[in-house]
C-alpha cells in the first residue's frame, strides 16, 4: 500500500470553498468537500484580486496562485484559536489554512485562510505534507460587508451583480447600482422570503444570496 496524503488543496476565494485532492491506496474513500472557509479581507483602499497585490506583505490578501506546504504549527501563538495552521507562500508573511470558530460569509481574515470545520483543518495539518502538497489560491473575493443602493457605483456593486447572475437573475454588470440592479435584488430578496423587500443589499440579503442564514453583524 502506498502512503496516503493530500497532494493539492484548492481554495476557490469566491465560493468560499476548500477542495482536497488525495493521492494513495487509500485516496478514493477520503473526504474531499467542499468545505467552507474566509479568505484575506485586505486593506481598504487595495485590491486582493490583483495577484500582485494579493502576493504582497502588510495588505491582508490571501496569495493567489499555486505555493507549496511550508510548515506546520499546532496554533498561532498570537491566536491561539487559529488552530491546526498549515503554512504557505512567504514564511515572513505567516499566511495558512487554519480552524477558526468564526467563518463568516465575506472574506474577513489578515490573509489566512479560515476553515470552519475543525477536524478538516487537523485533518490538511496532518496529511499534507512539506515541499509536496500544493496550495492553489483563484479566483475573484466576493463583495465586502457594506451595504449597497440605488445609485451607488463600486467594484462591490458589480460583484453582487455577478452573483445576482450567477442566481439566475438578468442584470448587467456594469458596477452601476440603477434601477435593473434595483429590481433584481427586490426579486431575490422575494424569492428567498427576506422581511424586507426594499432593493437594498444589506446584511441579510448577502447572507441569502450568498448561501448562509447567518446574519452579518458588520452591516
Amino acid at each position: 500500500m502506498t502512503e496516503t496524503y493530500i497532494s493539492k488543496v484548492k481554495v476557490d476565494l469566491w465560493k468560499q470553498q476548500i477542495t482536497l485532492e488525495w493521492i494513495g491506496s487509500q485516496a478514493a474513500t477520503q473526504p474531499k468537500g467542499p468545505f467552507h472557509c474566509a479568505p484575506g479581507r485586505g486593506i481598504d483602499g487595495l485590491s486582493c484580486d490583483d495577484i500582485v497585490t494579493s502576493q504582497s506583505v502588510n495588505t491582508f490578501c490571501t496569495p493567489k496562485g499555486d505555493w507549496k506546504v511550508i510548515g506546520h504549527l499546532r496554533y498561532f501563538e498570537a491566536h491561539p484559536e487559529a488552530k491546526w495552521v498549515t503554512l504557505f507562500q512567504n514564511p515572513h508573511r505567516g499566511i495558512g489554512l487554519h480552524y477558526y470558530p468564526v467563518v463568516p460569509q465575506y472574506p474577513a481574515s489578515d490573509g489566512c485562510v479560515r476553515i470552519a470545520n475543525c477536524a478538516i483543518a487537523r485533518q490538511i495539518w496532518e496529511k499534507t505534507k512539506t515541499n509536496i502538497t500544493i496550495i492553489s489560491v483563484e479566483g475573484e473575493l466576493r463583495p465586502e460587508p457594506v451595504m449597497l443602493r440605488l445609485g451607488d457605483r463600486s467594484v462591490n456593486v458589480r460583484k453582487l451583480q455577478r452573483q445576482l447572475t450567477e442566481r439566475g437573475y438578468s442584470v448587467s454588470m456594469d458596477s452601476d447600482f440603477g434601477p435593473a440592479t434595483e429590481a433584481a435584488v427586490k426579486q431575490a430578496q422575494r424569492d428567498m422570503r427576506l422581511a424586507d423587500v426594499d432593493g437594498i443589499f444589506g446584511s441579510a440579503t448577502y447572507a441569502a444570496l450568498f448561501g448562509s442564514s447567518r446574519i452579518l453583524a458588520t452591516l
